[in-house]
Order: C-alpha cells, then structure tokens, then sequence
C-alpha cells in the first residue's frame, strides 16, 4: 500500500511541479520578449528572431528561479492534499509525514541532478547562441577577451583597425601580461606588426612593453600577382621599451570574461583551470559550478520549507498565511544566497561555504519545523 501511496503522491507533485515551471518559463520568456523589443528599435530583428532570442535566454533564468519554483509546486502539492482531506486521511491510517514526504524529497533530489547534468549544458549552448544573435542584431560587442591552452587572447580596435594581443599568463587585476605577442591588422585585415614583448604593463590608455622585438610589414607587393596576399618581411628590430595606444581597462577586461552561466556544467572545471593557468582569478566560475552541484539540495530543501508551511496550517485554515510565509521564506533563501555569493565572488569567504551553506542551512531550518509541527 506504502508503494501506491508513493506513486500517487510522486506524480501528483510532478504534475504540478512541470505546471509551475511551464508557467514560470512562460512569463521569463514573455517578459525578456516585451524587452528585446524595446531594444529593437532599429528594427535589425523580426518579431519571429525576437520570440527566437527570448525563447534562448529563457532557459538560463529559469535554472536560477527553479529552486522557487520547486517551492511553489510543494506548497501547492500538499495544501491540494490537505484541503481535499487526503492528508487527514493519511495521517489517520498512521502514514508518518515522512513517508509522505520520501517519494517528494527522491524526486526533487533526482529533477536537481537533472538541472546541472542535462539541462544547465543545453541552458549555456542556447545562452551563447543568444549572445551572437544579441550581436548580429543590436550590435553590441562580444567579448573583448577569451582563454584558451594557449594563454589569453585579448582585443581591440580604433580607427587604424584591429590589435589582438596573446600573453602566456596575466596579473590578476590583468594589469600586466608576460610572453606577449601583439598583431596588428589594418582596416582591410592585412597584418601590418608583430611585436613580441617580455612584458606588457596596462596604464593610462597604453600598453607599456619591456623586451620589445618588432617586425613591421610591407605593402604587398605588385609582382606577387594580382591577389596581393604575400607580404615581404623585415628585419626584427630590438626595443628596449615602447608604447601602443588602447581603449582597454582593468575593469573592462574582466568583465569580458565569458559569463559562467554560458559555460556548460561539465566544461566549467577545464575552464577554471585555464583561468588559474593564466593568472586569473576563477572564484565566480568555481562558485558557480558549487552552486549547480548544489542544487538538488537546494530542491530537496524547498520542498522541505514548502511541507513545513502546508501541512501545518492549511489543516487549520489559514491558507493566506501559509502562502505569505512560504513565499517569504523563499525570498529569504534567495537573499541569503546572493549575499553568500557575493561574499564568495570576492573571496570574503570560500566559495564552498558560499555554494553550499545556504541550501544546507534551509534544509536543517524545515526539518527542525517539520519536527516541531509534526512530532513537538
């Protein structure tokens, strides 16, 4: 009977569970839609590439409110059954909430699994989709900075044409880079300078270099053919220090960083350990990729918070109430967590603890609720 009694609870919550993320999905995706169309003004995207650039965001923001939705979808569960008397009769048959509560708890642990391991990989896929598309349309620039195994890769443009500065490995602040090799292009992408440097140090508007070898290169030349593509090289001239011009800042540059939400969940470690590799800082892509492997705790314990609040109260009628202080209760988790990050994100704190201490200090608050309601 315990196992038709589960069957009938697990499907009753994920019923209700893929209505509230349907609905959820719904309205992220209508509203980022009523906002794409605001910055559409010029009219570069159709309405159906809007739909198309919304519907691809959408999965991304719906990964960070899914832990309020699986807390919608247990309150709703359990206050169906508590209002419908089915509680009562199955507290009167002597079935302990926590048996109740098993079928529940296993399928938000598994749904969480599923949303770091399945559908967090396709939610950054279709995420960096959106940043081209973004480009393409509203031509806002990407981003000015990549790593890769072969260090990193910065660049920049102005009117002369474009610089694409590779360096071994950076500062933190990526105020100075080590082994640099700089190529700059012409308007009509023709490689016109090789500079490599020992060192390049970022200061007002300039890249200052140390150890410089310089190659410039020639137009090309009539006799090579009508396709001008060879150009002859010079001879490599040795410069104690020089400048070349920028637009870049600290500031700038690491807000380049690929955002960690476009990184799939599985390609998140290899990056962190190019970022390390380079001199950069990886606490925001380390915590993110905690905080995803922390959200089946974080599922199983809004579930938890939302059985705390429903069973309790909607028995005595006090269903209003029991949705003020549930909805509460998620905003409360929601603002301790992005202090908690924050804290990470900076280093105030590990970011294991930051990713980790939230989900599981909500987890130890419902349960110490249950057991006073229940069993107190």
């Amino acid at each position: 009977m315990s196992g038709t009694l589960s069957l009938y609870v697990l499907r009753r919550f994920l019923g209700i569970a893929l209505g509230a993320f349907l609905a959820v999905f719904a309205l992220v995706a209508i509203v980022d839609l009523v906002e794409l169309m605001r910055a559409n003004r010029s009219g570069g995207a159709g309405f159906t590439d809007l739909i198309v650039m919304a519907l691809m965001r959408a999965p991304s923001i719906t990964i960070t409110a899914a832990p309020f939705t699986v807390l919608l979808a247990s309150m709703t569960c359990f206050a169906w059954f508590a209002r419908s008397s089915e509680l009562v009769v199955m507290r009167g048959a002597g079935v302990s909430v926590w048996i109740i509560l098993a079928p529940v708890l296993t399928a938000a642990v598994m749904l969480g699994v599923l949303a770091f391991a399945v559908y967090n990989p396709v939610a950054s896929a279709l995420s960096g989709r959106f940043m081209q598309l973004e480009e393409r349309f509203f031509g806002r620039s990407s981003s000015a900075l990549s790593v890769s195994a072969d260090g990193l890769w910065l660049r920049q443009g102005d009117q002369n044409g474009q610089t694409v500065i590779n360096a071994a490995r950076a500062s933190g602040p990526v105020d100075r880079l080590w082994d640099v090799s700089i190529f700059q292009f012409s308007t009509t992408d023709q490689l016109t300078r090789r500079i490599d440097a020992r060192s390049a140090a970022l200061g007002d508007q300039v890249w200052r270099l140390s150890g410089v070898q310089r190659w410039d290169f020639s137009a090309s030349d009539p006799d090579e053919g009508d396709s001008g593509v060879m150009q002859r090289e010079t001879v490599a001239v040795a410069i104690d220090e020089m400048t070349i011009p920028t637009d870049l800042t600290t500031a700038r540059i690491q807000e380049s960083f690929a955002p960690p939400d476009t990184i799939s969940f599985w390609k998140l470690p290899e990056f962190v350990r190019l970022l390390e590799d380079s001199g950069f800082s990886s606490a925001r892509h380390r915590l993110h990729w905690h905080a995803l492997l922390a959200v089946p705790v974080a599922f199983a314990a809004m579930v938890l918070v939302g059985a705390a609040f429903s069973m309790r109260h909607v028995r005595f009628g006090g269903l209003g109430m029991m949705a003020l202080g549930c909805v509460i209760s998620g905003f409360a988790y929601f603002f301790l967590s992005d202090i908690a990050r924050a804290l990470g994100s900076s280093g105030a704190i590990p970011v294991t603890v930051a990713a980790w201490a939230p989900p599981a200090a909500a987890v130890l608050l419902a349960l110490g609720l249950l057991l006073h309601f229940e069993d107190g």
